[in-house]
């Protein structure tokens, strides 16, 4: 997406890749209408990767889009609701929610059965599964890989601005320092 699609001038994403048809112009979406914008949900999804992989690369682009789109969003901004989320994210605080637990376990399904039907829009929920060593997801993030389940139960692991935390097997627990501010 970075590659074929980012205005490497400008900054934010264009519509079409560069690699595409020719056209006269390449556009860029921001507004947000019933479907959010391609540049409203890539600086959420770059916030995100960002949190998850530790590559500050991904959250300095999400803030290149929010500057470039800035005039727009002050003009309007319930033409912009989900960059606004994008923003609310980047403002914090963000929540990273992982669950570590065996893949297909009633208990594990449960737990993110019950944290799936909130909206928590500043949270990041991972899973990591624990009945195999060395999961996939761990290649992937810089801090996943310390989390393993408690007692032999599917655990949730709870950061805050990445503070942690005491890890708990009880969803409900999960949910409420989900709801904490620190």
């Amino acid at each position: 997406q970075i590659i074929h699609f980012w205005d490497s001038f400008i900054g934010g994403f264009f519509f079409t890749a560069e690699d595409g048809e020719k056209l006269l112009t390449r556009q860029k979406e921001i507004y947000d209408s019933a479907i959010p914008s391609g540049n409203s949900v890539a600086m959420l999804n770059l916030l995100k990767l960002a949190q998850l992989t530790g590559n500050q690369d991904y959250e300095k682009k999400a803030d290149h889009i929010s500057r470039v789109f800035a005039e727009n969003v002050r003009k309007s901004p319930v033409a912009h609701t989900f960059l606004l989320t994008a923003v609310d994210y980047a403002v914090g605080p963000t929540y990273s929610l992982v669950i570590a637990g065996d893949t297909g376990k009633e208990d594990t399904n449960n737990m993110l059965s019950e944290i799936k039907k909130h909206f928590l829009p500043n949270k990041s929920l991972i899973f990591r599964p624990t009945e195999k060593t060395g999961p996939e997801i761990d290649g992937f993030s810089n801090f996943v890989q310390f989390f393993d389940k408690l007692d032999g139960k599917a655990t949730a692991y709870v950061c805050i601005n990445k503070t942690c935390k005491v890890p708990t097997n009880d969803v409900n627990k999960a949910l409420e320092y989900l709801s904490s501010k620190v």
